[in-house]
């Protein structure tokens, strides 16, 4: 069969959509394992979006670790 044969159709809105999508449950420290698509490019899409989510989750957890008023009870200057 070819790909033109082939009934499933991605647009590039769709893709796009399920990057987003993977990004958000990235960056909400979802796992990575709740990919909700079968067909192999919405997932690779999804995924894509999921570890740029997940990177950026883990530097913004690490900048808030390194800030100096981190500490509990550090007081912030005006």
């Amino acid at each position: 069969m070819s790909h033109r044969d082939n009934k499933q159709h991605w647009s590039l809105e769709s893709l796009t959509k399920a990057y987003q999508q993977g990004y958000m449950a990235g960056l909400a420290g979802h796992a990575a394992d709740t990919l909700p698509f079968a067909d192999s490019i919405p997932a690779a899409a999804w995924e894509a979006g999921w570890v740029d989510g997940e990177g950026q989750r883990r530097l913004s957890a690490e900048k808030l670790n390194r800030s100096p008023g981190s500490a509990p009870g550090a007081k912030k200057r005006a």
